[in-house]
């Protein structure tokens, strides 16, 4: 006890010191200390009990003190703790148990304070309830399958009918729990939404009033008789406000929020206002505490697979044992600054509470302050953080860190007897159970009674929508719930079947013939059934059908408007109420999104959250409140994620404003959000709005996504990651994917196939093989295990770097391998494979690669037999490709090119003219580009054997089609006829294997060209003109000259005519000569106009000018007189 002795003597040293030194003022520091005068400062009294009061009233504003002498004289203060310390010394035992006593005291304070705050007004009872919906006992189902309709198909009366609805409401009652919990947030703050315990839905106020009677007592309905008790099952108790004002501001956790009258929860005891504490564990009986919706939510769902049963511990709200009335205790806080100017002392009640106010203090402590009100809180010094106040030392620690004048804030309670809220409180019965007050909505809780209002205006068309749902539901006989049962497996097995499989067609039928086997068996569709039925039209892309099934279920139209719907099978097919919900709506909002439908799909929105005033494109929607499933009509996130996607797949700029529209709507995650409203962006929205961005080509914004989702409490994925690699592949920034790719193994995200086949892909179109060499060894090692593709994406990229040799190599030694050679009996590999054959010009390995193919079992496709053609056509199997390309049905703009080919190097030009002025216009499958490649080879190669007369007629057609020609096109005119455009290379000619055409005959075609082009005003190819001339200059004679007056024609190009000779007269004009017709017919028109005759114009482009100087040279006649 010696370290208790010296503690209470150094605070005796203290406060002396405190009394004699003005410095020191470690308890003024928290109250009232003036400072002009020395005598007015704070002392601490010990009272006769074993509490320790601190007093901030100086000696001359006490009135209350007995003694009216002076304070005393430093000297005198001196000898008084002189006094007490050898008051202490003499008696070191008596000292000791004093001491003990004293902490015994305030320990017991502190923990009766500690019991008091969690056991105040609570009172503990635990309750077995079942989590597992159980069937209804067969004598349960004989009575409510007793009431049916004549065989006439006449109703009964009316009374027999509300009879059966009544009778089948009780009998779901006595099956259900009844009950739903519902979040309080510290300041008694309600959450929007309520969690039904039977079903595990989130419903609002709303939803727990709709089509739902009010109970007003707990007894009612007793005193009138057993009918009228009868009439009120199903009424359910609501929470009132008297049970939140029992509560502390400071609690956070369950409450019931409605109990169903004759549930089981009703039955078992419990009732609206009581508080959860704890639920079973999953495995055992065990109870683990409580304190959020979702955390019984994830018990109950993960105790029903396990046990059928589950035990729930509440907390009654209601007076302790012993004590008639409450005591209404109100919690307020204030910002104060040092010094404040209060006494506060410990009391026996475990409380911190303020015994005396300065007449000095602040005008906020005075005015809000008295004595009596408790401390409970206060301010930590580092963040907003409330801190319990459980003794005065607490306190004085908490409120001197700060300096003087820096607020702190404070948190009080004021204990009042109130005979208000006692009465109110009078409904808390002693044995524990609650009794509401007759006008229970008055009392309420806000939501509900603002709830009462929307019901209001629904509840006739709710009840005859409900009684319609009855008569066709207890209708519903055995064979047709067989029948639903059957659908149901059935289309499970074909959807299944369909993604494994790819038979578009069969989930359809499958769908089509379930619609009229329940049709024909006038069988109420449910919404499981209905939501397949629905699912399978989706997967097959056929978004009308899932359109039109839901209008015709539920005669809204699909698109969310008011457009009125027409029913194609007269009302035969419908469903009950339920089957409008969360998952059928989903469903149809999935249909819109593969359209990219996303006008409709904002309605189909507005209309689930009944938001009748919103529009789209002048269409308004049309609420769904009171049409659908109650609980379970809410929009969540998925379904925001699905109009988010059909958004994004409109792939324009309007459908990318309205994704981020959408996207900016939703808030980001954080516990903080409120459980009503819009709901919160989860990891599907990030990654489909960064793939929303990449399509558009934003691929900076896409990335400014990642960057806020990574600052959310959300971990990327796979998904995300990859979607940012090909958004920046084809942004053009192949080293930020390959950083995205070292980052998403740095955060230890295994990247998988798709991941590793889009970098790459990325890597061999960059022609960096070593390094998409290195990746796929990356692959084995993690055990990734590359597929088809990634050996594709690997030949293809040697096929791009002129490497077929290795690209075979490749092939051949995933073949040999046993661990790859499933993977090679893949169509594409065998395509690329013979695409590198082709490449080596070895047409008999493309053959014997296509024998192997079909050995395999795998089946040629288009590619495969163009791709086989170009090998013929390297290998100079001319009539083979053209054999192949017969083969093939349907063929594509590539494979036509390359036909095309085949036809002109068989030589079959007309069946090649045919082929390209079927394509010329460019408005089948061939591009304008491909066209014009088609007649460069056709023209090219019908000049290379001579047939002039089919290179006229192609040239002819490219002209008449709008082509113009181009150096391409000149060069195969050039190639064709085996010239050159200059004098050097001409004479090399002879050594040429390729046969050259007559001289004569190919300068003749030379001339149509000329007279073809300038008939259209077209610019010939500088290295055209200059082949022609030296064409002309080398043949001599007549040609010679026609070439020199072509050079003259187009030196003199301004002009109108120049003269034949130079000292003949002017002679008459013709304006109709062309240079073929020239030379052709230059003898006659020398005789019939002897002078000077106008020639036709010449126009050459400028480019290569000194070419065309040289051609000129080499043809200038030098006797322009001789003949």
């Amino acid at each position: 006890m010696v370290q208790y002795k010296s503690a209470a003597l150094t605070l005796l040293l203290s406060s002396a010191s405190s009394a004699i030194h003005p410095r020191s003022n470690s308890c003024a520091l928290l109250f009232h200390q003036p400072t002009r005068h020395a005598h007015k400062r704070t002392q601490i009294i010990h009272s006769p009990s074993n509490s320790r009061r601190y007093s901030a009233v100086p000696y001359d504003d006490r009135h209350s003190s007995a003694s009216s002498e002076q304070p005393p004289s430093p000297g005198t203060a001196m000898q008084l703790v002189e006094s007490q310390i050898d008051s202490l010394l003499p008696h070191p035992v008596d000292d000791d148990e004093t001491v003990e006593s004293l902490l015994a005291k305030k320990e017991e304070r502190i923990q009766a304070r500690r019991n008091s705050e969690q056991s105040q007004y609570w009172r503990p009872y635990r309750v077995t309830l079942p989590i597992v919906r159980s069937i209804l006992p067969q004598a349960a189902q004989r009575a409510g399958s007793q009431e049916t309709f004549d065989g006439d198909g006449q109703e009964k009366n009316e009374e027999a009918l509300a009879s059966l609805v009544a009778r089948g409401q009780e009998i779901a009652l006595q099956n259900t729990v009844g009950m739903s919990l519902r979040q309080v947030y510290a300041g008694k703050r309600l959450s929007e939404l309520a969690l039904d315990v039977d079903t595990l839905r989130f419903q609002s106020f709303v939803d727990e009033l709709q089509g739902r009677s009010v109970l007003e007592s707990e007894g009612e309905g007793e005193e009138n008789g057993e009918r009228n008790r009868d009439s009120l099952v199903g009424s359910i108790q609501v929470l009132q406000n008297s049970a939140l004002e029992v509560m502390k501001d400071t609690f956070d956790g369950v409450l019931v929020s409605s109990v169903a009258k004759g549930g089981l929860a009703w039955e078992a005891g419990v009732r609206a206002g009581d508080v959860l504490i704890s639920t079973s564990a999953t495995i055992g009986n065990k109870l683990w505490p409580k304190s959020t919706l979702d955390g019984v939510r994830s018990a109950i769902s993960s105790r029903k697979v396990l046990s059928p049963t589950m035990d729930f511990e509440f907390r009654r709200l209601g007076v302790q044992e012993g004590t008639e009335q409450m005591d209404n205790v109100q919690s307020f806080e204030l910002t104060l600054s040092r010094p404040i100017g209060i006494n506060v002392e410990d009391t026996d009640d475990g409380y911190v509470t303020i015994t005396g106010i300065s007449d000095k203090a602040n005008s906020v402590v005075t005015d809000n302050l008295r004595v009596g009100d408790r401390v409970v809180s206060v301010e930590s010094s580092l963040g907003n953080k409330m801190w319990q106040v459980y003794n005065t030392d607490g306190l004085i620690s908490a409120v001197t860190s700060r300096l003087p004048g820096q607020s702190v804030r404070i948190g009080f309670e004021r204990v009042e007897e109130n005979n208000e809220v006692a009465a109110d409180t009078k409904q808390f019965s002693t044995n524990g159970l609650s009794s509401l007050p007759r006008d229970v909505l008055s009392d309420a809780v806000d939501g509900f009674r603002i709830a009462k209002e929307k019901v209001a205006t629904s509840t006739a068309t709710s009840a005859q929508v409900l009684q319609q749902q009855a008569v066709r539901s207890v209708n519903q006989s055995a064979s047709q719930k067989m029948l639903l049962s059957r659908s149901r497996d059935l289309l499970r097995t074909y959807i299944a079947r369909n993604e494994a499989t790819a038979e578009r067609a069969v989930p359809v039928k499958v769908a089509d013939r379930v619609l009229e086997a329940v049709m024909e068996a006038s069988a109420a569709l449910d919404g499981r059934t209905l939501t397949l039925i629905m699912t399978a039209y989706n997967i097959c892309d056929n978004s009308e059908k899932t359109i039109q099934t839901f209008e015709e279920v539920f005669g809204v139209a699909g698109d969310g408007s008011e457009k009125e719907v027409q029913k194609n099978h007269g009302g035969k097919l419908f469903a009950d109420i339920t089957a409008l919900n969360l998952f059928s709506i989903s469903a149809l909002l999935r249909a819109h999104a593969n359209r990219g439908d996303y006008e409709s799909a904002l309605r189909v929105l507005a209309a689930m959250e009944g938001r009748a005033d919103f529009s789209v494109n002048g269409r308004k929607a049309l609420s769904w409140s009171g049409k659908g499933d109650p609980l379970n009509m809410l929009p969540d996130t998925r379904v925001y994620n699905i109009a988010l996607a059909a958004a994004a797949k409109r792939g324009t700029k309007d459908g990318l404003l309205a994704a981020i529209e959408i996207f900016d709507s939703m808030p980001d995650p954080s516990l903080d959000n409120p459980p009503f409203g819009v709901p919160a962006k989860n990891l599907v929205t990030y990654n489909t709005m960064i793939d929303a961005y990449a399509i558009q080509g934003r691929y900076q914004d896409a990335h400014d996504v990642f960057k806020a989702l990574k600052k959310s409490k959300l971990r990327p994925d796979q998904i995300t990651f990859t979607t940012l690699i090909k958004a920046s592949i084809k942004g053009g920034s192949l080293e930020r994917a390959l950083d995205l790719l070292d980052d998403m193994k740095w955060v230890g995200i295994q990247p998988d196939l798709v991941t590793y086949n889009s970098v790459i892909e990325a890597l061999c179109n960059a022609n960096r093989l070593y390094e998409a060499k290195d990746l796929v060894n990356e692959m084995e090692r993690t055990k990734v295990k590359p597929d088809s593709m990634t050996y594709v994406l690997l030949m293809k990229g040697l096929l791009k770097a002129n490497k077929p040799g290795p690209c075979l190599t490749l092939f051949e030694s995933a073949f040999a391998d046993r661990r790859t050679t499933a993977l090679t009996e893949n169509v594409q590999l065998y395509t690329t494979a013979i695409t590198a054959a082709a490449a080596l010009g070895d047409h008999e390995r493309a053959l014997e690669l296509v024998t192997r193919m079909n050995s395999a079992g795998v089946k040629p496709n288009k590619k495969t037999l163009t791709a086989l053609m170009g090998a013929c056509i390297s290998g100079k199997q001319y009539d083979a490709a053209v054999d192949i390309y017969s083969k093939i049905k349907n063929p594509d703009s590539y494979a036509i090119s390359v036909g095309l080919q085949a036809l002109c190097y068989a030589g079959k030009f007309d069946a090649a003219s045919a082929l390209i002025n079927d394509q010329k216009s460019g408005q089948k499958k061939l591009t304008g580009k491909q066209v014009m490649a088609g007649y460069n080879t056709l023209i090219m190669r019908t000049l290379e054997v001579g047939a002039f007369s089919h290179a006229r007629t192609a040239l002819t057609s490219l002209l008449s089609a709008g082509y113009i020609p181009s150096k391409t096109t000149y060069r195969s005119m050039l190639e064709g006829l085996n010239l050159r455009s200059d004098i050097a290379m001409r004479r090399t000619k002879s050594n040429s294997k390729s046969p050259s055409p007559p001289p004569n005959a190919t300068f003749q075609f030379l001339l149509f060209v000329l007279d073809s082009l300038e008939t259209r005003k077209l610019v010939v190819d500088s290295s055209f003109y200059a082949a022609a001339l030296i064409l002309g200059a080398q043949n001599g004679a007549l040609d010679k000259r026609i070439a020199y007056l072509m050079s003259q024609a187009r030196r003199n190009a301004r002009e109108k005519e120049i003269s034949l000779a130079d000292d003949e007269a002017n002679g008459a004009t013709h304006s109709s000569l062309k240079w073929e017709d020239l030379l052709l017919n230059y003898s006659a028109y020398k005789e019939e106009l002897g002078s000077k005759i106008p020639l036709p114009f010449i126009r050459v482009s400028s480019n290569d000018f000194g070419r065309v100087l040289a051609a000129e040279q080499a043809v200038t006649y030098q006797a322009l007189g001789k003949r």
